[in-house]
């Protein structure tokens, strides 16, 4: 129980191959399977961590990734982030189901492991390997769970309008939690039907996250990014420490990622998915906020910042 609480758990795979592929998902590093109750014993016998699955149990959502959409006004390809984590904070502690197409695997296990959810992960066989190295990775920078930062209240009714609303604001890193009611505590409050944020302007949910943002102000937003605009963050931390997830859904390498982070912070490290000795370059903390750059990511990095 003591190391389930010093842990985050880490996504699980689905495997729907038989035990004769043993040798093959142990090279890989996978320890945690979901397989066909009838195989449960066999795969147990083999010295993995096995389950039954049982489809009932998760909550399927989507691969995640970018579409790019074409701005007939522009003439241009704009990324459009398919991303879970807005889910996530909606529905609250529930375990998910990914059903992920080849080159999707990696960014599915650290979606789900940035947003600390339980996660079964059914993946092309294919990816088997940069599955395993990528729970790998995540082994290598677990640690004791921080508390979600967000300073951004949500009051959720529940409509799909809401939702649409949860995953353009996700989009643009405005960080949210959801309320049943306005939060005090939070720097700023949106319930839809109230105020500046009526229905009809959370009709067009872009407009009403540039709305968000304009209310809330760049000032208090807790991350800012610039260079991409594919790659999503998540916060937490405590009054000395913060954990800056940064997931890039664009499925190619970026170079350059320019972030600002909310508070000054002495000292930062960066660990970095398939990037050996990754270090923060032009290290800044000035204004009360602090500012770094990495100069190359995949598909998931992490940045420790300390006071």
């Amino acid at each position: 129980m003591l190391a389930f609480l010093l842990a985050a758990l880490l996504p699980a795979l689905h495997w729907d191959q038989d035990p004769s592929t043993a040798k093959a998902v142990k090279e890989a590093g996978v320890q945690r399977l979901y397989v066909s109750a009838d195989q449960v014993l066999a795969w147990k016998n083999q010295g993995f961590d096995a389950q039954a699955f049982d489809a009932a149990e998760f909550v399927k959502v989507p691969a995640p990734g970018v579409e790019y959409k074409m701005d007939v006004a522009a003439a241009t390809s704009l990324p459009w982030v398919d991303a879970n984590g807005w889910r996530f904070a909606r529905d609250g502690s529930r375990a998910y189901y990914y059903n992920v197409p080849w080159h999707k695997a990696a960014l599915a296990a650290a979606e789900a492991y940035a947003n600390g959810v339980e996660a079964a992960v059914h993946l092309d066989a294919r990816e088997l390997a940069v599955f395993g190295k990528m729970l790998a990775f995540l082994r290598s920078i677990d640690a004791p769970p921080l508390p979600v930062m967000a300073n951004i209240g949500m009051v959720d009714d529940g409509s799909q309008q809401t939702g649409e609303v949860m995953n353009l604001m996700a989009r643009r890193n405005l960080l949210f939690r959801v309320v049943r009611a306005p939060d005090p505590t939070c720097d700023l409050n949106v319930q839809i039907g109230t105020g500046e944020f009526s229905k009809e302007a959370a009709a067009n949910p872009f407009a009403f996250a540039t709305l968000v943002r304009k209310k809330l102000t760049d000032e208090k937003r807790l991350v800012r990014i610039y260079g991409s605009d594919v790659v999503l963050a998540r916060m937490n931390g405590d009054a000395t420490r913060v954990r800056v997830h940064l997931i890039n859904y664009g499925g190619s390498k970026v170079d350059g990622l320019r972030v600002r982070v909310r508070g000054e912070y002495a000292k930062g490290t960066l660990e970095a998915f398939g990037i050996q000795n990754a270090l923060l370059v032009d290290y800044a903390v000035a204004d009360g906020g602090t500012e770094f750059t990495l100069p190359s990511m995949n598909v998931y990095a992490v940045v420790d910042l300390k006071k």
